[in-house]
């Protein structure tokens, strides 16, 4: 089969998914690269860029068991034509649930033909320093069995299987999906006395919630808690930690500590 480019498709606020979707994508040896950040406000995105002749590797977070509805609705605006497609996503080491059936059913719908998917760790977004949820994931291990995965996607495509002539790719999870829970209207504060309004919370914010004036406001009912503005704070002034947070984290900490592993479907 022959592929001429490589898309990356995204959603990654903290780009621990861009990581792992990028570590795959390296592997397939496609020299030309795209890239869409659906967690841009603007992500440009064209009918071109999902040709028969592309590999689309899709990558998504999960957010309570499902992928996010931001990143949804900038997915389906794509209009592919059985465009080959691998789907991932990326967890704080709960549970991924429904969401990879999810992403898979979107993708499809969307007009991609999923050939292979996948379920990586990533460092939790609620994680802290003194409160680590699966730290320093994804790890060398971790980046070690994407870089396989990419591998084995590579040999798929080089069997020379007609794209409709793949089956039907078996994903776990349920539908109708596990329920999305409404959030309660609270959000990352910032401590004002250590930021110098560098503008970095309001440029990484996947949904324009942050605005940096004379002080740092964020709106409440915009946020969707992924807590980028926080990883990409270089004065550290972002922070999390109003009771209902602080009780999340505890509970994942308890719960979660058991080491999760990547799972790949081809």
């Amino acid at each position: 089969m022959n592929l001429e480019t490589l898309n990356l498709i995204f959603f990654s606020p903290t780009e621990t998914t861009y990581k792992i979707v990028k570590t795959i994508g390296q592997e397939t040896g496609i020299p030309h690269v795209t890239e869409c950040n659906l967690s841009r406000l603007n992500p440009g995105i064209t009918e071109n860029e999902s040709k028969e002749d592309t590999l689309a590797i899709i990558g998504m977070p999960v957010y309570g068991g499902r992928i996010p509805l931001e990143g949804v609705k900038k997915l389906e605006q794509y209009h592919a034509k059985n465009t080959p497609a691998v789907i991932v996503v990326v967890y704080g080491n709960r549970a991924y649930e429904d969401a990879l059936l999810e992403l898979k059913d979107v993708a499809t719908n969307c007009g991609f033909k999923v050939i292979a998917a996948a379920a990586f760790i990533g460092e939790h977004s609620f994680s802290t320093e003194n409160k680590p949820i699966a730290p320093g994931r994804p790890d060398l291990s971790d980046l070690e069995k994407a870089r396989a995965f990419g591998q084995q996607i590579t040999q798929k495509l080089h069997d020379g299987i007609a794209i409709t002539n793949f089956g039907n790719l078996e994903i776990p999870g349920n539908f109708p999906y596990k329920e999305r829970k409404g959030l309660p209207l609270f959000a990352p504060e910032t401590n004002s006395s250590d930021c110098n309004q560098c503008k970095r919370c309001e440029e990484v914010c996947p949904v324009d919630a942050i605005t940096v004036s004379d002080e740092v406001t964020t709106n409440k009912e915009a946020c969707i808690w992924c807590c980028a503005c926080i990883k990409a704070c270089p004065q550290e002034a972002r922070y999390f930690e109003n009771t209902t947070i602080k009780a999340i984290r505890e509970k994942l900490i308890t719960n979660c500590q058991e080491r999760k592993e990547p799972e790949c479907f081809l």
